[in-house]
């Protein structure tokens, strides 16, 4: 076992009710590290621990696509009104699935009809199938097709349009064409009973215990999916190997596509670390963050997962924090990342491999 310590020490620092589970992955082993202050009588190993993985779940529904093309259930060069029939809107007959799955549709970051005020903390709970199409029916960001912004709605319109295709639920397509066939018991947009039980607190950075969010089918395909660091190093080693169902999908993301004047991919984020290209995605709600990086040239990879967000939900938090910071030249709640604590790892992983 590696000695990570010194990779993580700033990261944990004041976070008492921290889980931080971390894989190390090469193509033939998985490595698992555990930080943190687990209650005592907790008896779930900690690599079976669960947490919202928040958009590293787009990863997984680019790879839908992916899949379901080679099935020839669609093409990725369909575009959006082949399955959203929404009269005369041309809008969505110049978009593509493939624009959606490398957020170059147009579409922004969220819909201008989500309010978090309906529900500051679960903020796409009560978005609707109904609120989707009443966006869409008007939605007009020709201009920017083909322009790269990160688009939650648009890979949530992915998700939606690929459980339309197949006529399941985005859990039943997880199920039968990612987690199923390799063996990712611990993986789902939905959780039954005994799952729920592992599935850990997640926390603000000030501590304060966040409710586990609901995408509410619209939002499944932009953030939906829980998974243990067990499963997603298994999904890390998949996309370092060349042998299993979904390797012909799996080899096809993360192959660079040209779209208007960017090299994109299908759901991935490109990188460079000592001097090599890795293909990464993070992820975060207002209670856990979660990194993935892959470098195919040396055949390594690392997941990280915490229970803790990014920031604070609560601008009472904001507030005191920049009155503390004010006074006293410091912060009252440091932020720290996950992204540079992952890449760091990554590339000792790659030194030392």
């Amino acid at each position: 076992m590696r000695d990570i310590q010194g990779f993580v020490s700033d990261y944990i620092k004041g976070k008492k009710h921290l889980h931080l589970e971390i894989g190390i992955v090469t193509k033939e082993d998985i490595e698992y590290h555990s930080f943190g202050n687990p209650p005592k009588q907790n008896i779930v190993a900690p690599e079976h621990r669960l947490f919202e993985i928040g958009s590293l779940t787009k990863v997984f529904t680019s790879m839908l696509l992916l899949e379901l093309e080679h099935q020839q259930r669609l093409s990725a060069d369909d575009t959006a009104s082949k399955y959203i029939h929404l009269g005369k809107n041309d809008y969505l007959k110049k978009i593509t699935l493939k624009h959606l799955a490398t957020h170059t549709s147009g579409l922004p970051r969220l819909a201008p009809n989500l309010s978090s005020k309906k529900n500051r903390y679960n903020p796409y709970s009560r978005y609707t199938e109904q609120d989707l199409l009443a966006f869409l029916a008007d939605a007009d960001y020709t201009e920017q097709i083909g322009k790269f912004e990160y688009s939650n709605t648009g890979m949530g319109l992915l998700g939606y349009i690929l459980c339309k295709v197949t006529d399941r639920t985005y859990d039943d397509l997880l199920k039968k064409y990612i987690t199923t066939p390799l063996h990712m018991m611990e993986t789902a947009a939905l959780l039954n009973t005994e799952q729920n039980s592992r599935l850990v607190n997640g926390h603000t950075s000030t501590g304060k215990v966040m409710p586990h969010w609901d995408l509410n089918g619209v939002h499944d395909g932009a953030g939906a999916i829980k998974s243990s660091v067990h499963d997603m190093s298994l999904f890390v080693q998949a996309n370092l190997n060349e042998e299993h169902p979904l390797a012909s999908a799996m080899q096809q993301s993360h192959v660079p596509i040209r779209i208007g004047e960017s090299e994109l991919y299908f759901g991935w984020q490109e990188d460079t670390a000592l001097d090599q290209n890795i293909l990464w995605h993070n992820g975060g709600t207002f209670g856990a963050t979660s990194y993935l990086a892959i470098n195919k040239e040396q055949g390594v990879g690392v997941v990280l997962l915490s229970n803790y967000c990014f920031g604070s939900a609560d601008r009472v938090d904001e507030y005191l924090d920049a009155i503390y910071k004010f006074l006293t030249k410091k912060d009252l709640y440091p932020l720290t990342f996950l992204e540079p604590v992952g890449k760091d790892l990554l590339e000792f992983v790659m030194r030392n491999h």
